[in-house]
């Protein structure tokens, strides 16, 4: 993503005369929120919300960075092709055993992000940037379920049922995640260059409220990131050194920036996080129309 918001069509409300910026659009849609609060850091839920959108946002940027730095191969859409490799990435870290309990929870965590994002949309009615380089938010949490539900059909049932995944497009699942494999397999072997020299440097810039520290302590003592970040480093050769770096810059966004071998992630995107983790939690789905969708989905599966 090159300095493109990743909420740009949260931005701008196809009814209304003014672009809402991403500080005010938390006093719009979340009233019982508008004033800061401090995030519970004790919280599992949120930390782990937060800390897997978080990572699938640095992976997915990592994906451009493979594209422009060591030639993986673009033949559609470049923001699909990153969706796709981020999710695969985090799919296949553990080999063909099943899938642990903490993995599944973290994808179902991102795709959750998404599903808020777009109920946010149906909600506000907002206007659908259909020419945007990006799917549409239904469409990313659809391809991020399928692959997921496809990796594991016969102990994922229940994962697919929960997504409300169409029959007609669960049963394609499995093989669109032999296909996506047998391509990240491809361009792992093509383009794997194992080398000595750490050229993949994660940097934390300075933190200017407690929320940020917090997120900073997460990140370096609950996650995958490091490691994850340490493996890419370990297994291609970068033409020179690349930053990924976390710093305040007052929009919630992560995008790769070639000019400056940089991949930004701004602090605001993960303030978002905690948005959308609230929102999941007090506003987003009615209980009603949601067991409802469940029980339909679980008949057309049965």
């Amino acid at each position: 993503m090159r300095q493109m918001p990743r909420f740009q069509r949260i931005i701008r409300p196809a009814k209304h005369f003014f672009l809402l910026s991403i500080a005010l659009l938390g006093f719009c849609l979340f009233p019982a929120m508008a004033q800061e609060s401090p995030i519970d850091d004790t919280d599992p839920e949120l930390q782990q919300f937060i800390l897997a959108n978080t990572e699938f946002s640095v992976v997915h940027e990592l994906v451009h960075l493979l594209i422009d730095e060591i030639g993986f191969p673009v033949l559609g859409r470049e923001e699909d092709l990153a969706d796709h490799l981020a999710i695969m990435l985090l799919l296949t870290r553990d080999g063909n055993d099943a899938l642990p309990q903490t993995m599944i929870d973290k994808l179902q965590a991102i795709i959750d992000a998404w599903r808020v994002e777009w109920t946010i949309i149906e909600q506000d009615q907002m206007e659908i940037a259909y020419s945007d380089p990006h799917s549409l938010e239904i469409q990313r949490l659809y391809d991020l379920s399928c692959l997921t539900y496809g990796r594991d059909p016969d102990h994922l049932k229940d994962f697919a049922i929960a997504n409300e995944i169409p029959v007609d497009r669960a049963e394609l699942c499995p093989e669109d995640f032999q296909k996506a494999e047998k391509g990240l397999k491809f361009l792992q072997n093509t383009f794997r260059n194992e080398k000595s020299d750490s050229q993949l440097k994660l940097i934390f810039d300075r933190t200017d409220t407690p929320k940020q520290a917090t997120y900073k302590n997460w990140l370096t003592n609950a996650s995958i990131l490091p490691a994850f970040i340490t493996e890419i480093d370990s297994q291609y050769q970068f033409p020179q050194e690349v930053k990924i770096i976390f710093r305040s810059c007052g929009q919630a966004n992560a995008y790769w920036e070639p000019a400056d071998k940089e991949i930004v992630v701004c602090y605001g995107l993960m303030d978002r996080f905690v948005h959308l983790a609230r929102f999941r939690q007090e506003y987003a789905i009615d209980p009603r129309e949601w067991a409802l969708g469940l029980a339909k989905a679980k008949s057309a599966f049965d």
